[in-house]
């Protein structure tokens, strides 16, 4: 009977997972700490004109924000732009640009200014189009053969610099780059120029039209008013011959929340165009990891009123809005600053700060947003030298990463060392391959009628083990993890998590989130067995906080889950 039961305890744990046995939970703060964190991949971003000459032009060196809309116009190669017009009464000519190759001297000064963006810590996101000074001027594109000489000549820039551009608005037509005000727009052009330029460039570069209906064009989608259904037959067929191209193009919006029609973005005509609930769900689906924004307008005269931050706190999440321009519009703009938030949305209640306005929480969560909800940690690392993880990230933004980002370890700790008992500093880092944080994604709403269910509230599992190597003057120290996210690229281009930071930790630098600590002691042969803790290290911050499954609330406090009533769940 004794063997049975040894060899019975022996089958559990071995299959049971690895972190269900000697992995402890931290001592962290799983609350948002409310502050406006400096990812500056997504926000709101502050405009910037280039205009761009056959020679001569100075590039821009300092971006006026972290978040640049870089508005590089070439109006300049355009036969059909005109720079100036004589209003004098004949005492002076009106000029024009000429259609013709982008110099050597106008590419280098494109890629000096996003080498400048680089050398400021900042991204960018790009529109480049014919319209001089970006002052609105209608029939400035050049004739279609030259913008696809220029598309070809763009893109080998636009390649080398995927690590600062946010997106590529695909401008080129139009006034403002917006595909509009133009006789020579069509959507064969437009989805021409487009597929050019996706052949052109990696699929880190992501591509945006100005509707969906453009969009809809460059995905092969001919008859959208019909076929632009993402349950359809005809997108299902589509979707399958793109493949990840379908993720990669996506679309900006120039006239955000202006009307339930965003001012002629969505079709009023379901059957000729594409309706807002059409393209909504195309941009829940396909552009999880594609940025999605604009400006957001006020309301014209007699259309229904959404541009409210509750509102955006509901659909906000679905297209997974993650940039908007905080000049325009200037007057929603100051009254989002002036209005407080109505609602309790995750961590950012009204009641628990004086002014929460509606400004604040649109800001903070444009883009991504993550929060460290639970840390648990191999208590010691025996002499497999492996630290074993399991941690809960929530991310409560509109949407999710949309870059590539470097997943790392970083342990630190300090020791005496030596006759004199000198104080040395342990580290190491370690890369987290397995991890991926474009996939750490943001609420699920599920839209059935007049139904509208959270399927999935942000809450993300990520697992890893890590085997930190021998370190025989580490025996018995006390070692901190963190966890570290950095574009491969530029290592000073990092992620900041939402948890509010102990002064020890911030020490470290803000980029690295605590996951706790742990010991090492070879003289465990495995990570799996936990040591006794002393009663100063019992959790004291590890407050309980809801999860949201469907029409339920869940409180989770790491160990239990319970109904609000209090029963308990497995």
């Amino acid at each position: 009977m004794k063997k049975f039961i040894l060899w019975a305890i022996a089958v559990a744990l071995f299959h049971a997972p690895v972190w269900a046995a000697g992995l402890v939970k931290q001592s962290i703060d799983t609350t948002d700490a409310m502050a406006t964190l400096e990812n500056f991949d997504r926000g709101f971003y502050t405009p910037q004109v280039l205009h761009i000459k056959p020679s001569g032009t100075k590039p821009i060196e300092k971006p006026w924000s972290k978040l640049l809309h870089l508005r590089a116009e070439i109006s300049e190669f355009s036969s059909r732009a005109w720079m100036g017009i004589d209003t004098t009464g004949g005492k002076k000519d009106t000029t024009w640009g000429k259609s013709q190759d982008l110099t050597e001297d106008a590419l280098n000064v494109l890629q000096q200014t996003f080498d400048n963006i680089r050398k400021n810590n900042a991204h960018v996101i790009v529109r480049i189009c014919y319209d001089p000074w970006y002052n609105g001027r209608s029939n400035v594109t050049p004739e279609h053969e030259w913008v696809l000489k220029h598309v070809k000549q763009l893109a080998p820039v636009l390649s080398k610099n995927t690590d600062v551009i946010v997106a590529l608005e695909m401008g080129m037509h139009g006034a403002y780059g917006e595909m509009h005000s133009d006789t020579s727009i069509t959507y064969d052009r437009v989805a021409e120029a487009v597929n050019l330029m996706l052949r052109n460039t990696p699929p880190e570069l992501k591509i945006l039209t100005r509707t969906g209906n453009y969009s809809a064009k460059v995905l092969g989608f001919d008859n959208w008013g019909v076929d632009f259904y993402i349950d359809g037959e005809k997108f299902a067929e589509i979707a399958k011959a793109k493949g990840d191209t379908m993720f990669r193009v996506g679309m900006f919006n120039d006239g955000y929340l202006g009307t339930q029609y965003d001012y002629g973005t969505w079709g009023a005509d379901c059957k000729t165009s594409i309706c807002r609930e059409e393209g909504v769900a195309w941009l829940e689906k396909y552009s999880i990891n594609t940025p999605y924004g604009g400006e957001a307008l006020t309301t014209a005269s007699g259309y229904q009123v959404i541009n409210t931050p509750e509102f955006l706190a509901y659909e906000g999440f679905r297209t997974h809005t993650s940039y908007l321009n905080i000049q325009w519009n200037n007057n929603l703009i100051d009254s989002w600053k002036k209005t407080p938030f109505k609602q309790k949305d995750f961590d950012y209640d009204p009641a628990r700060v004086d002014s929460l306005t509606g400004f604040k929480y649109i800001n903070d969560h444009l883009g991504y947003r993550f929060v460290l909800r639970e840390s648990w940690l191999s208590d010691t690392v025996g002499d497999d030298h492996v630290l074993r993880a399991k941690i809960r990230v929530q991310n409560v933004g509109f949407g999710n990463l949309t870059r590539k980002m470097k997943a790392s370890l970083y342990v630190h700790g300090m020791a005496n060392f030596g006759p004199l008992d000198t104080i040395a500093a342990l580290n190491i880092n370690k890369s987290l391959d397995s991890v991926d944080f474009m996939k750490v994604h943001s609420r699920k709403i599920e839209i059935k009628g007049a139904d509208t269910v959270m399927t999935f509230d942000g809450n993300n599992e990520i697992s890893f083990d890590v085997n930190l190597g021998a370190h025989e003057d580490w025996e018995g120290i006390r070692l901190d993890a963190y966890l570290k996210i950095c574009s491969e690229k530029n290592p000073e281009d990092c992620i900041h998590f939402a948890n509010d930071f102990s002064p020890m930790d911030s020490a470290y630098g803000l980029e690295n989130i605590h996951l706790g600590d742990f010991v090492m002691d070879s003289r465990v042969k495995t990570s799996a067995i936990p040591r006794m803790l002393p009663s100063s290290a019992v959790q004291k911050r590890n407050a309980p906080f809801v999860q949201r499954e469907r029409h339920n609330a869940i409180i989770r406090d790491g160990v239990k889950r319970y109904r609000i009533n209090g029963a308990t769940l497995k």
